[in-house]
C-alpha cells in the first residue's frame, strides 16, 4: 500500500551547515491513518515473534530534524526496544557521530550499522568508551583522491579512517561532528579508508551530481549524494545492506523479518533488502519508486507509525 504524499521542495540552491535535511513541506497526516497504511503493507508471512523482526533505521531525516527527535519516536523506540525487537541504526554517520544521536533517542542499548556499511558496533554502557565495533572494512582512496581533485579542483575530501578523520581543508562550519585534522592531500593516499567524503561548497547538488556521473564514479563505486553536494564513496558491495543482512545473521532474524526505513540515496539498497522498504514521505521519487511502502515525511513521524505497526503485529503488549 503506498500512501504517497510528495513533498514540497523546489530545486535547491547552494545550502550550507546541514547535517539533517529540511522538513519536507508535507501537509500533517493523523498519526493513525500512517499506522493502518503500515500494517496493511506488512508482507505475508511476517513474523510476530519479536525476536526474529529487525527494523534498521535512517537517522538525518527520517528519526532526526534539525530540532532533534520528538517525544513520540523516542517512545515508540523505546517500546520495541523493551519488547525484544532488534532496533538497528543504519547511517552514513562515522561510529564517532552516531554516539550522541543515541543519547537523543533515549539512549538505548543498540546494534547500528555505521559509515554507510563499512562499520556495524554495539552501543552500550557495558562496553569500555560506550561503543564495542566489529572489524571495519578499509580500501585505498588514492585513485578516487586524484580522480575527484583532477576534475573538481576546489573540492574537499576526507577520509574516515580507523581512529582518525582527516581533510584536506576545512569543511563548511557545522558540517562534521567528528574531531578531524587537516593534513596535506598526500597526506590522505595510502591511508586505509572506511569511507572517502567528498564536499564542493561552492557547487549545488545537481551540479555536483552531474560531474560525478560524467566521470563514472557510481559505475565504480558506492556513490551516495547527500542533500548538499556532499558525496561518500565506498567500495562497490560495501553498504546499508551488505551490513544489515550480515548482522541479521549475526542476530539470527530472518530476512521475513526485517523492516528498512529511509530517505536518502544511501538507504536505497536497505529498502530493497528488506523485506518491508519504506521511504519517508520527504524522499524523492526516485527512491520512493524502490519502496514498498511510502510512510509519512519526518515532521508527520512516518518511521514511529511504521514502528508502531510492527509492535501491533507482534502483540503491542511487552513480554
Amino acid at each position: 500500500m503506498m500512501l504517497d504524499i510528495d513533498p514540497l521542495l523546489a530545486d535547491e540552491p547552494i545550502i550550507r551547515n546541514m547535517v539533517s535535511p529540511p522538513l519536507s513541506g508535507e501537509p500533517p497526516i493523523d498519526f493513525p491513518v500512517l499506522v493502518d497504511a503500515a500494517r496493511a503493507a506488512l508482507p505475508p508471512g511476517f513474523p510476530t515473534d519479536p525476536a526474529r523482526v529487525l527494523v534498521a533505521l535512517d537517522l538525518d531525516g527520517t528519526v532526526m530534524t534539525l530540532e532533534g527527535v520528538s517525544d513520540r519516536v523516542r517512545a515508540v523506540l523505546a517500546d520495541a526496544t523493551d519488547a525484544g525487537i532488534h532496533v538497528v541504526i543504519a547511517t552514513g554517520r562515522s561510529l564517532e557521530a552516531t554516539g550522541p544521536v543515541l543519547d537523543q533517542l533515549g539512549g538505548p542499548d543498540a546494534w547500528a550499522v555505521c559509515s554507510n556499511g563499512a562499520i556495524t558496533a554495539h552501543f552500550s554502557q557495558i562496553h569500555e568508551g560506550g561503543a564495542r565495533a566489529l572489524d571495519p572494512l578499509t580500501f585505498d582512496a588514492s585513485g578516487l583522491i586524484d580522480l575527484v581533485l583532477e576534475q573538481i579542483p576546489g573540492a574537499l575530501v576526507g577520509v574516515e579512517a580507523p581512529g582518525d578523520f582527516l581533510l584536506s581543508g576545512d569543511f563548511p562550519a557545522g558540517e562534521l561532528i567528528e574531531e578531524h585534522r587537516v593534513v596535506p592531500v598526500e597526506d590522505l593516499r595510502g591511508v586505509p579508508a572506511i569511507k572517502l567524503v567528498v564536499r564542493a561548497p561552492e557547487m549545488t547538488r545537481s551540479q555536483f551530481e552531474d560531474v560525478l556521473v560524467r566521470l563514472g564514479v557510481p559505475d565504480r563505486w558506492e556513490c551516495s549524494v547527500g542533500w548538499t553536494s556532499w558525496a561518500d564513496l565506498l567500495p562497490l558491495g560495501v553498504t546499508k545492506a551488505s551490513g544489515l543482512e550480515a548482522l541479521a545473521a549475526r542476530l539470527g532474524v530472518p530476512r521475513e523479518g526485517t523492516v528498512a526505513i529511509g530517505d536518502g540515496t544511501n538507504d536505497v539498497s536497505m529498502i530493497r533488502w528488506a523485506a518491508l522498504g519504506v521511504a519517508m514521505g520527504s524522499a524523492s521519487a526516485d527512491i520512493k519508486a524502490c519502496a514498498d511502502l511510502v510512510t509519512g515525511a519526518v515532521e508527520n513521524e512516518g518511521a514511529a507509525a511504521v514502528i508502531r505497526a510492527v509492535l501491533d503485529h507482534c502483540g503491542g503488549a511487552l513480554p
